[in-house]
């Protein structure tokens, strides 16, 4: 059986607050490299964003949703690595969504009220979601596209945030399509710092 990779032993780093002094220090004296790669990350994760909500919102579908947005953190802070590249990560959504439609119609469930009407989770969503995510755990090392992001789309698609009807499906996945091949194109356009 797969094991599930270890994505917190690929770049160990010390989160400390930023302040405005510490900001300027960083840009001060230092390289045209140093300074790319400050901004890079947040540069690349608002520019991901950016596609996937003007083409969503040029296109009127659902191409921006919640479930992107851990995505777009760590393609933009971790290229490059299993759990973020291109397979994994559209593998991974487009297992989550049927595996959530699958736990849907098992336990008859989508008949259930969507989380946004009510205030509680009806109980056939909650049942749903366990399933999706129990079957998204097993089916994920299987396909040798670990990452976990994808989870947040099964429970958008359980809790019924988004209906598995028309085109909807197609338009979350063209989402995760799209910003998958933009962070592939911007990781391989990013400036490398020279040793």
């Amino acid at each position: 059986m797969s094991t599930y990779p270890t994505p917190a032993a690929a770049r160990p780093t010390a989160i400390t607050p930023l302040n405005l002094a510490k900001l300027s220090a960083l840009f001060r004296g230092r390289s045209i490299a140093a300074v790319v790669d400050a901004i890079w990350v947040p540069a690349v994760a608002a520019t991901l964003i950016v596609v996937a909500g003007a083409v969503g919102h040029w296109l009127k579908q659902p191409w921006l949703f919640a479930g992107l947005g851990p995505t777009v953190l760590m393609l933009a802070s971790n290229p490059g690595h299993e759990t973020t590249r291109f397979r994994a990560v559209v593998t991974a959504h487009l297992a989550a969504i049927g595996c959530a439609y699958l736990a849907l119609l098992l336990l008859n469930a989508s008949g259930a009220t969507a989380v946004i009407t009510r205030a509680t989770v009806p109980l056939p969503r909650v049942w749903a979601s366990a399933a999706s995510l129990a079957m998204l755990a097993i089916l994920m090392p299987q396909l040798r596209a670990y990452h976990p992001p994808a989870a947040a789309t099964a429970l958008l698609v359980t809790l019924g945030a988004y209906r598995m009807t028309g085109k909807t499906p197609l338009a979350l996945m063209a989402g995760v399509v799209a910003v998958a091949v933009v962070a592939e194109v911007l990781h391989r356009v990013k400036p490398r710092r020279s040793r």
